[in-house]
């Protein structure tokens, strides 16, 4: 079932005023910088040195409180989608270039394809679980890339451990590997506990090509269906 709520883009001015824990969230942002002779010592793909230019060229970095830290992250360019039942925000999506998740770095599937989008994380409140409002967040992100001929969205997907008990697994940050898979990702680079997934947009582009098209059909139909009243003169 997917939940009656109101997806909204979440601009820095609003993150005060949202009490969800992901604002303070600093899971992706906290990772100690790493030298450039580091960086350059890692480089052994090609797709490892477009990563190394293009972290390199953007030189992104996060101040220390972690609200503020989200301010920056917007501010250089990252999505937050926040879902809304009436005005609570009871849901959090974001999502960027990759260079904006510093932790990456510290996953063995690093790094994702720099030309892509990094999915961070999919947080919905314990009460609105399973009520479909973390597709409707993975839907909007979807279309807002399909309109800027964004190729794919990528992610880090997290698998149940016997060493993680359900509460951490569910509270960690990472999106569901299940989730991901459910929705079109396929895996890209695999981990026992952490694999790299993609998502190709072009398919997601003829799905959503196809229900316009059956939704205009619909609406032809029933147009037609119509019946004329007559009314006596």
């Amino acid at each position: 079932m997917i939940s009656k709520v109101v997806i909204r883009d979440l601009s820095a001015s609003r993150f005060d005023r949202i009490n969800i824990k992901c604002v303070r969230c600093s899971f992706w942002f906290d990772y100690p910088s790493r030298s450039f002779l580091d960086d350059l010592m890692g480089i052994k793909s090609f797709n490892d040195l477009k990563y190394f230019l293009h972290k390199r060229l953007a030189g992104n970095s996060y101040p220390e409180d972690n609200c503020v830290k989200l301010v920056n992250f917007t501010g250089n360019g990252g999505i937050v989608k926040g879902a809304f039942k009436g005005k609570k925000c009871v849901g959090i999506l974001t999502a960027g270039d990759p260079e904006l998740f510093p932790k990456l770095q510290s996953f063995r599937v690093f790094p994702p394809d720099p030309d892509s989008i990094f999915l961070g994380c999919i947080y919905v409140e314990p009460d609105m679980k399973g009520m479909g409002v973390e597709k409707r967040l993975l839907m909007e992100l979807e279309k807002d890339l399909l309109k800027k001929n964004i190729k794919a969205i990528e992610a880090i997907g997290k698998r149940p451990d016997d060493d993680i008990d359900e509460d951490e697994f569910e509270n960690s940050p990472l999106v569901s590997f299940k989730f991901l898979i459910n929705n079109g990702f396929y895996l890209k680079k695999n981990d026992d506990q952490y694999p790299l997934l993609r998502l190709d947009l072009k398919s997601i582009a003829r799905e959503f090509s196809r229900e316009e098209i059956s939704l205009k059909k619909l609406a032809y139909k029933k147009a037609v269906r119509q019946p004329v009243i007559i009314r006596e003169k």
